[in-house]
């Protein structure tokens, strides 16, 4: 009979691992088809098979398939503009084990986290987040690390264009350009024409109308000699650069060409945004007022179609992310009544178990007194380690400027966050850290270093603190912050 019963659990088991495998096995389709979605610019039908995957992968408890559906689903999100969702998502994929096992899964969460923040315009949180993707590539290898070098040093450009710091946008544009020795230009014309068009739109921002030009003309002849087709935003920078040199003719006919290659490419943002220029183009340089209200009315009629597209398209993918959301909590209440019917007859078990052994144990209380002593001993040495290691991790974290370093910070020293909080209540988040990094006792050097920033932005940020904080002038900055632990 035990034999017979063993037999019929072995059954089960093998019809379950069988079922789930033909699961995976649908997942991994699922995904192959998000990507072939992505390549080809189809945002919504993306984002309804990368949801369509996780729900599959929850299902069959798939790891991988959960790690990478949940980063299309994110990366979907980001590119529509819903951030804060998309972050959302980024966030759960830390949990699984192939984020923590696959480190170009890390270095990818990274990128579109960065993104992200960068469209809540938190940029110095995008910064970090691009800064730890680039220390994960050094461990890639091939054209995926190539790759992955080139995106990063784009999007770091991008960013600093944001904050209006030109000089780190060239330094990341030229390491762009760096990097493309890695590419045969005849193979990967596009990647070499968005360099040229990235460093020409650099120096027309810093007023470097020459080497605008050259970057430029660089571009144009690789359109020419490569027969690119995509060539709208070659156009539009060679534009931008004649009308700030106040060659508004000139202007308009690049503006003319740049909205030609857009029509025929089907791009309708970006014939919305060539109309408005060309509007401004020909009234400002008083070439044609005809034309200009012209392409006015054009701009304002598709603005107002693709406003409305937006918001259904918004709409709908919101409704599918309260769907996914519905059928997850769905998937959880199941999954929690199968853990408490076998928790039920476990404790059954036990309990039986236990009133068997009652007896038996009183014999052995003598023997397991002095267990519990020895037992005692060991978990006070334990807990002296996991204190120590707890301070080890927080100095490692705060080296490699992690987020998480405040969060465990505060959990070691809440006295002093809480002192800082009753002296400034309105203290934001990288004062606190700063203030906890001179806690610890770290130097000017090591702050920099740490953070990224140079010596001098460290002092000035000192310099600021002393006067909201007001602490002394002749006082040792690190040396009163471990004071003001001790008062609070």
């Amino acid at each position: 009979m035990k034999r017979q019963f063993l037999l019929f659990i072995l059954c089960l088991l093998t019809l379950k691992t069988f079922a789930n495998d033909s699961k995976k096995q649908e997942v991994d389709s699922l995904l192959k088809k998000t990507k072939e979605l992505i390549d080809a610019g189809q945002l919504l039908p993306h984002l309804e098979t990368a949801i369509e995957a996780l729900n599959l992968s929850n299902a069959a408890n798939y790891d991988d398939g959960k790690a990478k559906s949940r980063f299309y689903i994110a990366e979907g999100l980001v590119n529509l503009g819903l951030f804060k969702e998309g972050l959302k998502h980024l966030e759960l994929i830390k949990s699984t084990n192939h984020y923590k096992e696959k480190i170009l899964m890390q270095s990818e969460v990274h990128r579109v986290l960065g993104r992200a923040y960068g469209g809540l315009m938190l940029y110095q949180q995008a910064v970090r987040e691009f800064r730890l993707q680039l220390g994960l590539i050094k461990n890639l290898t091939g054209l995926k690390q190539k790759l992955s070098y080139q995106f990063t040093y784009e999007n770091l450009s991008v960013v600093f264009d944001h904050l209006k710091q030109l000089d780190s946008v060239e330094k990341y544009s030229l390491l762009q350009l760096e990097n493309l020795r890695d590419f045969d230009e005849k193979k990967e014309p596009m990647r070499y024409l968005i360099v040229y068009d990235n460093l020409g739109q650099l120096y027309l921002n810093k007023r470097d109308f020459s080497n605008a030009q050259r970057y430029l003309d660089k571009a144009m002849a690789l359109v020419e000699k490569y027969k690119i087709p995509v060539l709208f935003n070659t156009m539009q920078l060679s534009g931008n650069l004649e009308l700030a040199k106040g060659n508004y003719k000139q202007a308009a006919v690049f503006y003319e060409k740049s909205l030609e290659n857009k029509r025929k490419i089907g791009i309708r943002n970006g014939i919305k945004n060539s109309y408005r220029q060309l509007a401004d183009c020909y009234r400002e340089g008083n070439l044609d007022k005809t034309k200009a209200d012209e392409y006015e009315m054009a701009f304002s009629r598709l603005n107002d179609s693709l406003e409305r597209e937006n918001r259904q398209v918004v709409d709908q993918v919101l409704n599918q992310i309260l769907k996914l959301k519905d059928e997850e909590s769905d998937t959880k209440v199941s999954k929690s009544l199968r853990i408490s019917i076998i928790i039920l007859i476990v404790l059954i078990i036990a309990v039986t178990f236990f009133v068997w052994r009652v007896r038996h144990n009183r014999k052995l209380l003598g023997q397991k007194e002095e267990a519990l002593q020895e037992t005692e001993t060991l978990n006070k040495e334990l807990t002296e380690q996991i204190g120590e290691n707890k301070f080890n991790n927080l100095i490692d974290l705060a080296k490699s400027n992690n987020p998480e370093f405040l969060t465990l910070f505060a959990e070691l020293y809440p006295q002093f966050i809480q002192a800082l909080k009753t002296l400034d209540p309105n203290i934001r988040t990288t004062e606190l850290e700063f203030c906890a990094m001179a806690f610890l006792n770290f130097s000017t050097k090591n702050i920099a270093e740490y953070t990224f920033v140079t010596i001098r932005a460290v002092q000035v940020r000192k310099n600021r603190l002393r006067k909201k904080l007001e602490i002394p002038s002749d006082a040792d900055f690190n040396t009163w912050m471990r004071g003001l632990a001790e008062k609070g």
